[in-house]
């Protein structure tokens, strides 16, 4: 993905927990548990997934996944459901267009108590940014008709290159994150669904960035062994390293941003938290190898690993979570395609402290 041209670097406050230093990944040995070696095709029904971006993806609470991605002959938005067949998203309602971006889509699925939703973010050609919100049907398929886009409201708007981030919160609800497009800030917006109600666009302090913040959330559902109950945003700092801002849920405050240690790179980073207390920060590293780093709920980081089989990309890889898993995912380009892999399996790892704030 395009990026703005950096103008210098600028030093952030970290001011958060202290993290347990963790050496730069520099070895082609998974250092994370359940670390896969290898790379799987990202498949749908017509053959492997390629795409000028990077592909964004969701599970429900019955497994089922919903692939996003951007076309590798065209600026069009496709889904798929379970690797079954692509659609082009339409555009908004009474555009005879399909639904269009240069940046990478984000899918999240929130809980209504039922079926739920698949929500599908992306930024338009204009900057503004937009939503798809998708409810399987009965028999948990794609309806018939898929939603035209609705432009998310309070002049939410991105540089037009840049992804928004977004983090499934209980009670069908979600929180929305993005670079500014006029400055180096990063703001926030929560949705509250039973309400139908956006809040006002919020900066997080101290978090500055040229690229697009990464966003996941985690609260107890009352079944998790070691929840987070927070809401954590990773984002590439101006001086090129990689810091984390972690929110209690249910507070409007965020901690300083905390440098992840032995962290560089010149892309955005991924972050996914799993319900056993532990997530993972997926990057480009500065080499081109993809660096990874464990974390946990209280804010430090527990290991780091290295993929010297990743391969050079012009895309930031993705990381998603299920349960305790962590998968990885990224683009090798318009003739390998998109790949796959388990980055972490956090089972075997002990209960982690609890957070601090």
């Amino acid at each position: 993905m395009l990026k703005r041209v950096r103008l210098g670097a600028v030093s952030l406050v970290a001011t958060a927990t202290a993290v347990v230093v963790a050496a730069a990944p520099a070895s082609a040995i998974p250092a994370l548990p359940g670390e896969e070696n290898q790379w799987h095709p990202l498949t749908y029904a017509s053959g492997q997934v390629a795409s000028n971006t990077m592909e964004g993806e969701a599970r429900d609470n019955r497994s089922n996944i919903l692939h996003a991605w951007g076309g590798a002959n065209n600026d069009y938005i496709w889904v798929s459901l379970n690797n079954g067949p692509a659609y082009p998203l339409p555009a908004t309602a009474g555009s005879p267009d399909h639904a269009q971006s240069w940046a990478a889509p984000t899918v999240i699925w929130t809980n209504d108590g039922g079926r739920g939703n698949f929500r599908i973010f992306h930024t338009g050609k204009d900057g503004h940014i937009y939503q798809h919100r998708i409810q399987l049907t009965t028999s948990y398929q794609l309806p018939a008709t898929l939603p035209a886009a609705t432009q998310v409201p309070n002049n939410a708007r991105t540089y037009d290159h840049q992804s928004v981030a977004a983090a499934a919160l209980p009670n069908n609800s979600y929180m929305l994150a993005w670079n500014s497009q006029t400055s180096d800030e990063i703001y926030t917006m929560y949705y509250d669904a039973p309400t139908t109600t956006y809040a006002a666009p919020s900066i997080v302090p101290g978090a500055l960035s040229k690229d697009a913040p990464s966003l996941a959330a985690q609260v107890n559902d009352g079944d998790d062994p070691a929840p987070w109950d927070q809401v954590v945003l990773a984002f590439n700092g101006t001086n090129f390293h990689i810091y984390t801002a972690r929110q209690q849920y249910g507070k409007s405050t965020w901690t300083g941003p905390t440098e992840v240690p032995g962290s560089y790179s010149t892309f955005s980073p991924s972050i996914a938290l799993t319900d056993n207390g532990y997530g993972a920060i997926v990057m480009r590293d500065y080499d081109g190898r993809m660096a990874s780093y464990g974390i946990s709920r209280n804010g430090s980081v527990v290991a780091s690993s290295a993929d010297w089989a990743y391969g050079w990309t012009n895309t930031a890889p993705l990381a998603t979570s299920s349960g305790p898993l962590v998968y990885y995912v990224h683009n090798a380009g318009l003739s390998s395609g998109l790949k796959w892999k388990q980055g972490a399996d956090f089972r075997s790892l002990p209960t982690p402290p609890a957070p601090q704030w």
